[in-house]
């Protein structure tokens, strides 16, 4: 019987599309996805937080994006 297990693929060979990353006034790169979060939460927590680059700050910010009361929630009940 005529099975030893491997395949081969008959048909046109797909090909990768090339990308072209432009720097420096060109359109915006591919890998580009932009910024998720707002600048009103960035703002917010550069004013909140001592260092603002660094996870736990991305964090609140995009929550503050998401619900600005986020901020006033913290100060609340005590």
């Amino acid at each position: 019987m005529g099975g030893c297990g491997s395949r081969v693929k008959t048909g046109p060979k797909k090909t990768k599309l090339q990308v072209t990353y432009l720097r420096k006034g060109g359109d915006a790169s591919g890998k580009s996805k932009g910024s998720k979060i707002c600048p009103a939460g960035k703002a917010w927590a550069k004013r909140t937080f001592d260092t603002y680059p660094s996870a736990y700050a991305n964090m609140a910010a995009s929550k503050y994006c998401k619900d600005p009361n986020y901020a006033k929630k913290s100060k609340g009940k005590a």
